[in-house]
């Protein structure tokens, strides 16, 4: 991008954002803020993050709340955030802190309660199914990492719900009439996409480059075993892509998603909707939260397949 262009860019951004009648970009809160930014973290240590969580009353009871659900209970009551460490441990109370603080963030300040339910719910869906991906494959990608830029990837389209719904909504109209999310977005915001927003208020936010890269929608396809940082690029948009074609999409669309990321990154149809179901599955014991932001993911457009639980309790798409 040449200066003059990323001046104009610059310029829409700042247009977009006068909308919302802030004087600069959204704030995140200091202790959303400070979780992040421990997840991106090596040196961090579990009395750091269990100090930062206890800050925030409301995040602490969030917390203890899912430790103690059915998904991670082990029988005895958690009443503690260092006994929560002890019990899921260290990497995922990070991620359970940063999903929750955020998801709670986006929930207080936005006005469509059950639309931000939903599409952070799906965000959650696809980071979880990241983080199973590297556990099962084995790769060189961080988990941890894989987990939070697939959570961070619709950060520019969870904002513009939060804080610009009519905007938002006639996006959603566009699509309807059959036109891209890009093309959708570029008619409404001043010619710019979710993405390029994401990006700019991560880099407000101080999101590490490799966040603020991982929201790249199109990425190149990385040489066998050469670029991990590829892969992973790779890897999140997928795992949007995969929650998105599932609950929302078409079956050519979900084919056309296998045929474009199978081949990189080794997997078929029928594995990817294992991943999904597995995702699903964690995704709806982690609190009442979650499980009311399944109920609200929007599933109802005329070219979409909705999906439901079957008698056995796996989710599956109907035709």
């Amino acid at each position: 991008m040449t200066e003059t262009q990323d001046n104009q860019t610059r310029q829409k951004l700042l247009e977009i954002f006068a909308m919302v009648n802030m004087d600069a970009l959204p704030a995140m809160s200091e202790h959303v803020t400070e979780l992040i930014s421990m997840l991106g973290s090596s040196r961090v240590t579990a009395q750091e993050v269990a100090n930062t969580i206890l800050k925030d009353y409301a995040l602490t009871t969030r917390i203890l709340q899912v430790v103690n659900s059915a998904y991670y209970s082990r029988g005895t009551p958690v009443s503690t955030i260092s006994r929560a460490i002890t019990v899921v441990g260290f990497d995922t109370l990070r991620q359970l802190a940063a999903t929750m603080a955020l998801f709670e963030e986006f929930i207080r300040t936005g006005t469509e309660k059950d639309e931000i339910a939903g599409a952070f719910t799906l965000s959650l869906i696809s980071a979880t199914q990241s983080r199973i991906y590297c556990e099962l494959k084995k790769t060189r990608i961080s988990s941890e990492e894989a987990y939070v830029c697939s959570l961070l990837h619709q950060l520019g389209k969870l904002v513009v719900l939060v804080y610009l719904p009519a905007q938002y909504q006639a996006i959603e109209q566009h699509m309807q009439k059959g036109y891209s999310e890009e093309h959708s977005n570029r008619l409404v915001l001043k010619g710019l996409t979710y993405s390029q927003i994401g990006r700019e208020i991560s880099t407000f936010w101080n999101f590490s480059k490799r966040i603020v890269d991982c929201m790249e929608t199109d990425p190149p396809k990385p040489e066998k075993n050469k670029d991990s940082f590829l892969l992973l690029q790779n890897l999140v948009v997928f795992s949007n892509k995969l929650t998105s074609a599932f609950f929302n999409g078409t079956r050519l669309e979900l084919a056309d998603l296998i045929y474009k990321f199978g081949g990189i990154l080794e997997i078929g149809q029928e594995e990817a909707l294992t991943l999904m179901d597995r995702s699903i599955g964690v995704c709806e014991n982690y609190s009442t939260a979650m499980r009311d932001g399944l109920s609200k993911i929007q599933k109802g457009r005329s070219n979409q397949i909705t999906v439901s639980k079957d008698p056995s309790g796996r989710w599956v798409r109907l035709s």
